[in-house]
């Protein structure tokens, strides 16, 4: 019988991801605005320059994970949490003082330190609060939070941008993750391994263990579908309000608020149905969370395409959701099976080595790649391309669905 500390946790947590996710893609919406001349209160900012404030701040994410992540596993990890979301609110907040593109740059990718540790401890924190038969649906309830916090970023952008400014809109988005911080800090750190079958292996993990990782097969072919996935959905992310503006008409207003809501409908519902659908497709098959994330992203391909084809607003939207719906619906199976393969020992560890693989091989050469093809030739031949990851990532998970070993089984319904 699971008891209110492992509610509670999820809901912080869940919380956390919501604020993380609003402060990574406020960006893209305050893009329009910090693009305009100085003259006009903006910074004069090109394409490829707004690429790189999202992928610099990744890069230094990516960077720094896997070290909060091993020291996660080493000790107390809700207070390193803790002292990691403060900081990194303060470092939004401190974009509003941005005097050009260098040192938004800087300010943007030092919240990248910040940030690194909230996707490593997060997941291990709810695989020990959870027995692995309710992890899809754990996990996509916390992911839940990433459509949500995305569409708040994108409202928040485009609302306070259009009214008070998008410095005031850097303030605005810092202050909700210091309350969090204590919170974070008083939660309990629940005992490694307690929900699982087989006992914890209580080796301490290295960077060299860490870097082992990446021979462990199961893990890694977990990792790459991952990110491309990331890599199409990073991209569709960001580039979406410039998009949705400069080619189909639609004005800064709308293009945060229906895109933003839309967002947050289909990627709840789409988040938690693909969580449920593969939780109970996991009693009977051991590969069920990645044949769902297979799924799921071979549908999301000719809907992304259809929407390059497509101007009527009334067919537009509906494609536009139908496509987030497919391609978060694979977020809550991609998590538990990664928590899953991993011992308990390393799962603060493998999860900050997955960020950093998923990343760098995922949105952070993508976006930047989406804004030089738009400069190069146009945005929507660049945004023509996005289908492609999620052929590729569904392709790379069928093929590890294929080779998962029956033995995941005797350990599934604990």
């Amino acid at each position: 019988m699971l008891g209110k500390p492992a509610w509670i946790a999820l809901t912080t947590l869940s919380l956390l991801n919501l604020l993380n996710y609003a402060d990574r893609y406020v960006i893209g919406s305050l893009l329009p605005f910090l693009q305009k001349p100085e003259t006009e209160g903006g910074l004069a900012i090109t394409d490829s320059q707004g690429g790189w404030l999202y992928s610099a701040f990744i890069l230094v994410y990516i960077a720094v994970a896997p070290i909060f992540g091993v020291l996660a596993d080493r000790g107390r990890r809700l207070h390193l949490l803790a002292i990691a979301v403060a900081l990194w609110s303060i470092l939004t907040g401190a974009g509003a003082w941005a005097v050009g593109f260098w040192s938004l740059l800087i300010i943007r990718s030092l919240t990248g330190v910040g940030e690194a540790a909230y996707a490593s401890v997060a997941p291990a924190v709810l695989a020990d609060e959870f027995p692995p038969s309710l992890r899809s649906r754990v996990m996509a309830l916390f992911n839940a939070a990433i459509p949500v916090g995305a569409a708040i970023g994108f409202s928040l952008g485009s609302l306070i941008g259009v009214r008070y400014g998008w410095r005031t809109a850097f303030l605005f988005a810092g202050v909700p993750g210091l309350i969090l911080a204590a919170t974070i800090y008083l939660l309990r750190d629940p005992p490694r391994g307690g929900m699982d079958s087989k006992p914890c292996n209580h080796t301490l993990p290295n960077m060299l263990s860490a870097i082992q990782l990446i021979g462990h097969v199961r893990w890694s072919l977990c990792v790459l579908g991952y990110a491309l996935q990331t890599a199409c959905f990073g991209s569709l992310g960001f580039w979406a309000p410039s998009y949705l503006q400069k080619i189909k008409g639609v004005s800064a207003e709308e293009s945060g608020t229906i895109f933003g809501a839309i967002v947050v409908i289909t990627g709840l519902f789409g988040t938690l149905a693909g969580g449920w659908w593969s939780d109970r497709w996991f009693k009977t098959d051991p590969a069920a969370h990645l044949k769902v994330c297979a799924i799921t992203s071979f549908i999301a391909a000719p809907l992304i395409l259809a929407v390059v084809f497509i101007n009527n607003p009334y067919v537009l939207w509906p494609t536009i959701g139908a496509a987030l719906f497919m391609l978060v619906m694979s977020v809550g199976p991609v998590n538990a099976q990664l928590v899953n393969v991993l011992d308990a020992s390393e799962r603060a560890t493998g999860m900050a080595m997955a960020i950093l693989g998923l990343h760098l091989l995922g949105d952070v050469p993508a976006v930047p790649i989406f804004g030089w093809i738009s400069q190069q030739y146009s945005m929507n031949f660049a945004f023509g391309l996005l289908p492609i990851f999620a052929l590729l990532c569904g392709a790379v998970w069928w093929y590890a669905a294929r080779n998962e070993p029956p033995r995941v089984r005797d350990s599934a319904l604990v």
